[in-house]
């Protein structure tokens, strides 16, 4: 009898067990967002049967600190025979084809490297091997096209007399002076010899070979600091046994190059001007001449990618709207016809001249980034699923919305409704705000440490990520349409959003308003918890701007700030100085009154962790509720898998304390002390 009881008790343990578990599975948890599986890019072999695939795969917990690592996989082009390339945890990435399709190299750092080098993998299998032996790590590299060379990017070692003052107590640093420029080095694929090409005052941020294999054209700026490299690029062209021959200065942005076959033309992105905040526009430069032509003009959308594919035919992958589309360029008659439409959202390409079909790393609403293949005419297949369990969870529905700014201008976003959402009810809104400002929030998946779409969603909130002007996707126009006027009308559209959610939808408690967002956004986030801090019941800043003028005396962006996001200087009239000081969050801090979570990566150098001391004390001293967390080793971003957990545990707790006013979620006190 009491057997019977027992086995009866544990049966209805078990069952309650697993409906308790089927009920966990529906819900995306912290832990799953950070356990996601992304594939970042790809390579498609020379003859077009074979695909080399970057798998993102999250750090274990048990590593510490946890950090994601990178693994290469290889497939056919039907998604068949698919097999891991490089061992795990080994931190491999950039796969690159011979020209003869018979080998891969890819760039890794493995337990006897001092820095991460140039591999070897043969297709047919075999360990992989290292080819080069750089004092410092290799960034990139690429194949010349006849197979005999590979050129690769490296920094500039420290000399003996340098490491001998450093060991010696030595070790000071003149800010800005002695820092190492990166150099363009061969490696002959015969002798086994790397030898270096470019010299001189040149640091090289990317390159491509010319189908001669004698000739390199490269991007390069006279100091190797980040803000040279966004503002102050030019082309170059290098012969094998010559010194660098200037092509080509476009005076604005500058990203992406692809040749022509014939080798006489090279195709960029840039800016329009040195104003322009983005390199959405489309150029062609004729290598003899030296003149650069605008092929895309006055187009609505943002180039990202660009490849020459035949005569006069160039493909790029462009931002238009809350899409990525894949265009087709005639660059002699400078009209463009649509190949994808409004398909997944494409985070990097890879097309070969030649070929008829391409891959792609593409993500939906439904899923992360995983392998694509697509064609010429329009089709594509996915051939991945990196994250199977997804099927089993209950996924707030996205969608594409607009509204009318105050100014009648038409503002685009994206809005995520509750999992159970019904348009009778009023929900707690979230605004989701992207940074750049030279960005967009696209149609594709919206979920990670830093943006919280659906953790939010399926916990009972509406969440609108919108596309504030200066946001990409819209042309050159409405990119700059912010200058002289941050945190302005682009602020006023964040705002017109609300309203059309709470008035005109009737979907929105207007007393239950949140916003949060990482860099520019959250400056916005700083300033709505300060100028507009009426509308918003708890705000969430991570790594934002606090102070316009002590921000632009430490950030490593200072001319790019300068120039594509105010286009002025602050220092030149007091006219500048007050209307930066006035778009400062620190300048309304007796405004405040939205409890604030603020968060920053102590080694930050994009936003200093200064910005977050300057705005959490001025908080703290109008005793305005506010919490500032440090994550020590990060940068501009948060890479270690307990900083992303604590996080995004920090951020729902806040938003349910003082929007929803419930308490903590249970089982991560620990997380949150």
């Amino acid at each position: 009898m009491i057997a019977r009881y027992n086995t009866a008790a544990i049966t209805i343990l078990f069952l309650i067990g697993i409906i308790f578990s089927l009920t966990a599975t529906e819900i995306l948890t912290p832990e799953n967002v950070v356990d996601l599986k992304y594939v970042i890019s790809t390579a498609i072999s020379p003859d077009g049967n074979n695909i080399a695939y970057v798998l993102r795969v999250p750090g274990e917990e048990s590593d510490k600190p946890a950090k994601p690592y990178y693994e290469i996989w290889v497939t056919d082009r039907t998604g068949k025979n698919m097999r891991r390339f490089t061992r795990e945890k080994e931190a491999s990435s950039y796969p690159e084809w011979s020209p003869d399709g018979q080998n891969i190299a890819f760039l890794s750092k493995r337990e006897n490297d001092k820095a991460t080098q140039v591999y070897l993998i043969p297709l047919d299998g075999g360990e992989a091997y290292a080819l080069t032996e750089s004092k410092t790590s290799v960034k990139s590299h690429q194949w010349s096209p006849d197979g005999k060379y590979i050129a690769y990017l490296a920094k500039d070692a420290e000399s003996s007399e340098e490491k001998r003052d450093r060991l010696s107590g030595k070790d000071w640093e003149v800010f800005e002076q002695n820092d190492k420029q990166t150099r363009i080095w061969l490696y002959n694929v015969q002798n086994k010899e790397s030898t270096m090409l470019t010299t001189g005052d040149y640091t090289v941020w990317e390159y491509v070979w010319a189908p001669d294999s004698k000739t390199i054209y490269f991007a390069a700026t006279d100091k190797p600091f980040t803000d040279d490299s966004y503002m102050f690029k030019k082309i170059y062209a290098i012969q094998m046994d010559g010194q660098p021959e200037l092509l080509y200065d476009p005076k604005a942005k500058l990203e992406g190059m692809s040749v022509s076959p014939d080798g006489k033309k090279l195709a960029f992105l840039g800016g329009v001007d040195i104003n322009d905040p983005t390199y959405g526009t489309l150029f062609i430069l004729d290598v003899v001449s030296k003149k650069a032509e605008n092929i895309s003009g006055d187009f609505i959308g943002t180039n990202r990618r660009v490849q020459w594919m035949k005569g006069n035919r160039v493909i790029t992958v462009a931002e238009q709207g809350v899409w990525t589309n894949v265009l087709s360029w005639d660059v002699s008659t400078k009209q463009y016809k649509t190949i994808i439409k409004e398909g997944p959202i494409i985070y990097r390409i890879n097309l070969l001249p030649g070929l008829n079909h391409f891959t792609f790393s593409g993500s939906t609403p439904e899923h992360p980034y995983e392998l694509f293949v697509g064609d010429m005419n329009g089709k594509y297949t996915r051939l991945t699923d990196s994250n199977p369990w997804l099927k089993d969870i209950s996924l707030a529905k996205q969608e594409p919305i607009e509204w009318k700014a105050g100014d009648g201008s038409t503002i685009q976003g994206i809005l995520m409704k509750p999992v159970d959402f019904s348009p009778e009810k009023k929900y707690p809104l979230i605004l989701q705000i992207h940074g750049g400002p030279e960005s967009s929030f696209l149609n594709g998946w919206n979920t990670g440490y830093s943006r919280w779409s659906q953790l939010l969603a399926q916990r009972g909130y509406m969440v609108l990520m919108p596309n504030y002007r200066a946001s990409t996707g819209r042309g050159v126009e409405y990119a700059a349409a912010d200058h002289h006027d941050l945190a302005g009308k682009e602020f006023d559209d964040v705002l017109d959003g609300i309203k059309y959610l709470v008035e005109e939808k009737g979907w929105v408690d207007p007393q239950k308003v949140g916003i949060g967002g990482g860099s520019y956004g959250g400056y916005f986030s700083a300033w709505a918890a300060t100028k507009h801090s009426q509308h918003f019941a708890a705000a969430v800043d991570f790594a934002g701007i606090s102070n316009w003028i002590s921000f632009i005396g430490t950030t490593d962006i200072p001319r790019e700030n300068s120039l594509v996001h105010w286009a002025l200087d602050w220092m030149e009239s007091e006219e500048n100085e007050a209307l930066v000081w006035d778009r400062s969050p620190m300048a309304h801090i007796r405004n405040a009154n939205t409890p604030t979570l603020v968060a920053h990566g102590e080694e930050d150098l994009r936003v200093p962790v200064s910005q977050g001391y300057e705005f959490y004390r001025g908080l703290e001293m109008r005793n305005v509720p506010v919490e500032f967390v440090i994550y020590p080793r990060e940068k501009h971003g948060l890479s270690e898998r307990e900083h992303q957990l604590d996080y995004m545990y920090r951020v729902l707790n806040w938003y349910n304390k003082y929007i929803k006013q419930i308490s903590p979620l249970e089982g991560v006190s620990s997380s949150t002390e």
